[in-house]
């Protein structure tokens, strides 16, 4: 059995702009808050502190959001507010916007477990009954008997498939595996389908 670990993007560059654009929404809510009872002084109290704190943490993510954890935090925050907003919009009678916010705190957690899942890379694992690669909502099993070919070249791993499809991974621990000992057992298991 072959492990390779994928050679991963960096996903923290993107997560900024993400709560940025949480932040947006965050002030667009407390500008259209209907204003009529103490209620509405309390929610756009709590949604401006969080614009502002959003805004803070997103133009200096290098200082405050060093590593994943602290976005899960921040992520965790974003959806209650959400899931709070949802709540005071669902009160005030606007049920469109109470449901976009309660849609927006469940994409929210979806991404947040996504990244979890992620945090500590991809692999993919190659044995003598199958391929195991990863996937979007799990691990994706390949038999032998749908690959045409299956090859290592320096860091790059390449799965032919017979319907045609041709996938090219970088892998960072290549050097750990022989090259022509791995090529030599997937023709092997490619010969026995």
């Amino acid at each position: 059995m072959y492990t390779f670990q994928v050679k991963q993007k960096d996903r923290l560059k993107i997560l900024p702009v993400l709560h940025l654009l949480i932040a947006l929404i965050f002030i667009i809510d407390v500008s259209n808050a209907p204003e009529n009872r103490i209620k509405d002084w309390i929610f756009s109290t709590v949604y401006f502190i969080a614009f502002i704190f959003l805004l803070i943490a997103a133009i200096f993510y290098k200082k405050i959001l060093t590593d994943v954890p602290r976005h899960f935090r921040l992520f965790s925050l974003e959806s209650m507010l959400f899931l709070g907003g949802a709540v005071y919009f669902w009160s005030k009678g606007l049920s469109l916007v109470a449901l976009s916010h309660a849609i927006l705190a469940g994409v929210l957690l979806l991404f947040m477990i996504y990244l979890r899942r992620r945090e500590n890379g991809e692999s993919i694992v190659v044995s003598e009954s199958n391929v195991i690669l990863p996937g979007l909502m799990g691990q994706r099993i390949v038999e032998w008997s749908l690959l045409t070919n299956l090859i290592k070249r320096d860091d790059l791993l390449t799965l032919d498939f017979k319907n045609n499809r041709l996938i090219h991974v970088q892998v960072i621990n290549s050097d750990d595996i022989p090259e022509d000992e791995f090529n030599q057992f997937c023709q092997q298991q490619l010969s026995k389908n």
